[in-house]
């Protein structure tokens, strides 16, 4: 599903977070998708904050030093956005042609985004047929604030960089996710409607301060939320515990994870495990008898060791975590594959957003 993109073509996918930039770009060869270029750049803490840019200068030359390591063949990018500035509804309509709700896709935004329609970007995916209303179709309707994607495009274009894609943080998960085993994707043209062998999987993507989730029916977005809460969480309770300063404690959380008392892991869990309790719930409360029956962990977080264990035994839900490699191909004269299948589960955003270079 690309949003606000304009014709595809050969880009990277750009992660742009709080703690830094991730840069991938892929190429599409005969047996799938290989790298051809990788950059991962911190950023000074509080450069963004809940997805706002607070300091330009810092995240544009963070991306100047992601182009330098990485060297990419192009400038052209997609990016990705979530959080406050996003409203991302299913709303079912009267069945129309995509051509014809394209003239009346701003009278559909203006009953369901509590923003001005003047103060935000607008864009839509028909699903198909409304399991509900037969007569009618659900459709995916997105909005972002104008202020945030041009906020973003200035500090790529101070680095050279053109966004050619502004893409859902969601929607780039579930793109990336169907390249791995883990999540299998019902051909969508057959237009599948759920049932009480459905398919559930719930997509989370837990970064420094955000989690991205996303729940597919049979390969059919079903739900999707984000929730400010994240490895910043886990680096502030070994900061309390330890009585070390902010920046020890994220090197401790990072290098030294063995030796952190177990009461911080165990308040972050506690937290962790809160927030997608709630969001689950939000889901069940409209497809109760349709319950998740697998998280696809991702994100920063998901390098904790042992985290999909927990979840589980939390939940009661079955956890993976998701590994884009080796399902992408890297020359081992290019890329280390210890490292690659390290950091691959928090590369599952930017990789899904380099995918739109290849959208038809």
């Amino acid at each position: 599903m690309a949003l606000f993109s304009s014709k595809s073509e050969g880009m990277m996918g750009i992660d742009i977070s709080s703690t830094g930039i991730k840069l991938v770009e892929i190429d599409k060869v005969r047996s799938g998708y290989e790298l051809k270029s990788l950059a991962v750049v911190p950023l000074p803490r509080d450069a963004i904050v809940e997805n706002t840019i607070i300091d330009s200068m810092a995240v544009s030359q963070a991306l100047l030093d992601a182009i330098e390591v990485a060297r990419p063949s192009t400038r052209n990018a997609a990016i990705a956005v979530s959080g406050n500035a996003v409203i991302i509804k299913t709303v079912p309509i009267a069945t129309a042609t995509e051509f014809e709700l394209e003239t009346q896709i701003e009278y559909e935004a203006d009953q369901h985004v509590p923003y001005d329609i003047d103060d935000v970007y607008l864009d839509f995916q028909i699903q198909g047929e409304s399991a509900e209303d037969p007569g009618s179709m659900d459709v995916v309707l997105v909005a972002c604030k104008r202020e945030v994607v041009e906020d973003y495009q200035l500090v790529l274009s101070e680095a050279g960089i053109t966004a050619k894609c502004v893409d859902c943080a969601v929607f780039a998960l579930e793109n990336s996710a169907e390249l791995t085993d883990e999540h299998s994707v019902i051909d969508t043209a057959a237009q599948v409607l759920p049932d009480e062998d459905a398919e559930v999987h719930a997509l989370i993507n837990i970064g420094a301060n955000l989690i991205n989730i996303n729940v597919l029916i049979n390969g059919q977005m079903a739900f999707v939320r984000d929730q400010f809460y994240g490895g910043q969480n886990l680096t502030e309770e070994i900061q309390k515990e330890h009585g070390i300063s902010y920046q020890a404690a994220e090197q401790m959380k990072l290098e030294n994870f063995s030796g952190v008392n177990p009461e911080a892991i165990e308040r972050f869990y506690v937290g962790l495990t809160s927030e997608l309790v709630r969001s689950l719930d939000f889901y069940s409360a409209n497809h109760a008898e349709f319950p998740v029956q697998k998280l696809l962990l991702s994100g920063g977080c998901s390098l904790i060791p042992g985290i999909a264990t927990e979840l589980e035994q939390r939940l009661g839900i079955e956890a993976t975590v998701l590994r884009p490699f080796p399902s992408i191909q890297a020359s081992s004269r290019k890329f280390d594959a210890d490292y690659l299948d390290k950091i691959g589960p928090m590369l599952m955003m930017p990789i899904g957003l380099a995918m739109r270079g290849f959208d038809s």
